[in-house]
């Protein structure tokens, strides 16, 4: 295996790894409804379940899919997280 294709390896295992545990931070935050803490687990779901598909012969949805749904997790994720934040920091903005 050439080491480019190692390291992209790598970089999508590490990703991956960092959308989940933004989904458990998410997931573990009290105040929020619970609609808006499953959030940011629904489009990691279908990336997970297009790059699967990929061992079934269907690439074209795992192309199209899995990267796109990956990168919604991570910025719904981040956007709960610094939301909360932000409310910490200033808790009378947060009436």
């Amino acid at each position: 295996m050439p080491l480019a294709l190692f390291l992209i390896a790598l970089f999508a295992l590490a990703f991956l790894v960092f959308d989940v545990v933004l989904c458990f931070r998410v997931w573990r935050t009290a105040g929020l409804p619970r609609w808006r803490r499953i959030l940011p687990a629904l489009p990691l779901r279908a990336a997970l379940a297009a790059s699967a598909g990929r061992a079934w012969g269907v690439t074209r949805v795992a192309e199209a899919v899995a990267s796109a749904s990956n990168a919604a997790t991570a910025l719904l994720g981040r956007y709960e997280t610094d939301r909360r934040r932000r409310r910490r920091e200033r808790p009378e903005a947060a009436v």
